[in-house]
């Protein structure tokens, strides 16, 4: 997989978030349902070829690192989070298991980045009384991500005839599908929010850019909550830039297109509480960057 086609399949993943945490919304929308059934298909023949087409002698694949990954990126979103309101509920045994950065998972061999993964996960899932911003579908979230780096890891190795067949030439066509059936959501997705949720039609405009040109912007994007809810209509912006973004009914910002660098992020919401935070931009990656007012 080159680099424009791993950065379509990064979009498509970002639209399948989408679908999900915003599945009420969509619902509403007759036509949605079937063009993300194609959606759907169109990407699991994709991941599907993706697992064979890295199935290499004497490499590390390609999906291996996008699970390994996205695993790290899921796990330590969530403990974190978990984190903050565990300091802040005055519980620092649960917040010191739970304050870790990506390196704890990236860095860490096979078996025990899934081991650290499904310690947080634990941690996490024996405490959600009190951490209240953390959910059941967070867990499961997680166990997902655990289940799909576990079962890919240690994978066998293929042929090339088998590997040409089966993980490269399905590419092609099944991108074409999922492109048409992006289109297809991102036009319905407009018509039917235009005057109601502008930040819905954005979170999917800029996975349609992506998944069309398959250049992955450099950029951040997080949540804003207070009190374990999620604030709407916040303001957040890059300090020293143009750069702000409103945040929807679920807290949720993005800020694209930023140059590479070290930037400072704040937020801040109607009754004057502010948070700030520093960020380093990587070229082609958005990073998450949450805030508590």
């Amino acid at each position: 997989m080159n680099n424009t086609q791993r950065s379509k399949l990064d979009a498509c993943n970002r639209v399948k978030d989408f679908n999900t945490k915003n599945a009420t919304a969509l619902a509403t929308i007759p036509e949605y349902a079937a063009e993300q059934a194609k959606f759907t298909a169109a990407l699991t023949i994709i991941n599907n070829a993706t697992l064979v087409q890295s199935a290499t002698a004497g490499t590390t694949s390609d999906a291996t690192k996008l699970a390994k990954q996205t695993l790290a990126n899921t796990a330590i979103k969530y403990a974190l989070r978990g984190a903050v309101k565990a300091r802040q509920l005055g519980n620092i045994t649960l917040a010191n298991n739970l304050d870790h950065t990506i390196t704890y998972i990236i860095q860490a061999t096979k078996t025990l980045a899934v081991q650290r993964a499904k310690d947080i996960k634990d941690h996490l899932n024996n405490n959600l009384a009190i951490l209240t911003n953390i959910t059941a579908a967070n867990i499961t979230d997680l166990s997902n991500a655990i289940t799909a780096y576990d079962s890919i890891k240690d994978n066998p190795t293929i042929d090339v005839q088998t590997r040409a067949a089966t993980g490269t030439n399905p590419l092609p066509a099944a991108f074409a599908a999922v492109t048409l059936a992006m289109d297809n959501m991102h036009d319905l997705v407009t018509s039917y929010f235009m005057d109601t949720n502008v930040p819905l039609i954005d979170e999917i405009a800029l996975s349609k850019q992506i998944l069309n040109t398959g250049t992955h912007h450099n950029g951040v994007e997080g949540t804003v909550t207070k009190n374990g809810v999620a604030v709407m209509g916040a303001s957040v912006s890059i300090v020293g830039t143009n750069k702000v973004a409103t945040t929807d009914i679920k807290g949720h910002y993005i800020l694209a297109k930023i140059q590479v660098g070290d930037y400072t992020v704040e937020a801040s919401n109607e009754a004057g509480d502010t948070a700030s935070k520093t960020v380093h931009i990587n070229r082609g990656n958005f990073e998450i960057v949450d805030f508590t007012l």
